[in-house]
């Protein structure tokens, strides 16, 4: 997937410099770190992987998690029910798989620009290059692993206590929007 470490210190590095004028060959200098650090191929590569999953009903089954009756039914694996799942997850394949091609050629077009602007073409060839030695190679090919790593300590101390702040504040907040709402007709 993408190299997480990098948008955590193209930033910071960011703030630090002057931002620099976009230069052609800026531009072509940031494109070819972008390619390096996200390649095109790998990046298609994981968005069919994720409308995929959401084609499968995963993402469904995510939304879902939380409600009983979806987790009863779940557990019983009838033939129809999951199909019924699936068809959900192939209209919002169909309706949200467009977006993420969107978002994801947005999202390097952006990375492009942002680099050219805040690097100079010098700058970026020396980002590259260090992502060519030994040490930026392993810290490319480490980072994934690495996030995920981070993102399951992260999940794994703090996901259950955000769950159960979100279950206790479930009622006042359906108090607050009582308050706001009128209630429907026939009640």
């Amino acid at each position: 997937m993408r190299a997480p470490l990098l948008p955590i210190l193209i930033p910071a590095l960011m703030l630090a410099a002057p931002v620099a004028a976009q230069t052609p060959e800026a531009t072509a200098a940031a494109t070819a770190l972008v390619d390096m650090v996200t390649p095109p191929d790998r990046s298609r590569a994981g968005l069919a992987a994720e409308v995929k999953a959401v084609r499968e009903g995963q993402m469904v089954r995510a939304m879902l998690q939380n409600n009983a009756a979806f987790r009863t039914e779940a557990a019983k694996n009838q033939p129809s029910f999951n199909a019924a799942v699936a068809r959900m997850g192939g209209m919002q394949a169909d309706a949200l798989g467009p977006l993420m091609q969107e978002s994801q050629t947005l999202s390097r077009q952006t990375a492009i620009s942002a680099y050219a602007r805040a690097f100079t073409a010098e700058e970026l060839k020396a980002i590259a290059a260090f992502y060519r030695t030994p040490a930026g190679s392993k810290l490319l090919r480490t980072q994934p692993q690495i996030a995920q790593e981070v993102n399951r300590a992260v999940a794994a101390k703090v996901g259950p206590r955000l769950q159960a702040a979100q279950k206790a504040l479930a009622p006042k907040i359906q108090a607050e929007l009582r308050k706001i709402m009128p209630a429907p007709p026939g009640k």
